[in-house]
């Protein structure tokens, strides 16, 4: 099988920045400048109630599929052939970002969150087909529930969210989901920095 073109790098040689080192990597649903500015919107509410916390930046939301963490160069060309395969399994979709949560839990909640009030089972079948392929890779098991969302804020001290949470539409646009993407991400003193490494769009109507 071929490699599939990064849609990152413009040339193979390019690649080359990724030999002889690890880089932090996650597969992840990308979102529209649109639905951005109204999660910014949604954050800012949440902020005036609960004040003080690491709040996500706007230009990094998004939906994690996978996380994978450190990975070594050597892995590259697998997972983008990886990721080539899995979207081209699953028809795009589309969700709504309605209701706020908190992990562990909204009374003690170290992450406040924002996701669809119902199950996706296009997201739970992509996540499905991720994790399988990348078993076979030799990759641990995801230990954590499936379950699709955006993080806005973390918290060092548990927050009851009771004052955020039940507080009617959120006015956030559909999500529509066309592509997956394969993010590396660079931790820097100011925050985290996102790059998409390459971009592969779902299979439509032909999706097997």
């Amino acid at each position: 099988m071929s490699r599939p073109r990064s849609t990152f790098f413009s040339t193979p040689p390019s690649l080359a920045a990724f030999y002889n080192r690890s880089v932090r990597l996650f597969f992840c649903l990308e979102l529209s400048e649109e639905v951005k500015r109204a999660l910014a919107d949604v954050a800012k509410r949440c902020q005036k109630a609960l004040g003080e916390g690491k709040w996500v930046p706007e230009e990094n939301y998004h939906l994690t599929v996978r996380f994978l963490g450190e990975v070594e160069e050597g892995k590259l060309p697998d997972l983008l052939n990886l990721g080539a395969d899995v979207a081209r399994k699953v028809s795009p979709f589309s969700l709504t970002l309605e209701v706020l949560g908190g992990f562990p839990s909204p009374k003690r909640a170290r992450v406040l969150w924002v996701g669809p009030k119902e199950e996706s089972p296009e997201f739970l079948r992509l996540v499905e087909l991720t994790e399988e392929s990348l078993q076979r890779l030799g990759f641990p098991p995801e230990e954590k529930e499936a379950l699709p969302h955006v993080t806005l804020a973390r918290f060092k001290i548990p927050r009851d969210l009771s004052a955020v949470l039940g507080k009617g539409n959120l006015g956030i646009p559909r999500v529509e989901v066309e592509s997956l993407t394969l993010m590396r991400s660079e931790l820097r003193p100011e925050g985290a920095r996102y790059t998409p490494v390459s971009r592969w769009p779902l299979g439509g109507k032909n999706a097997l």
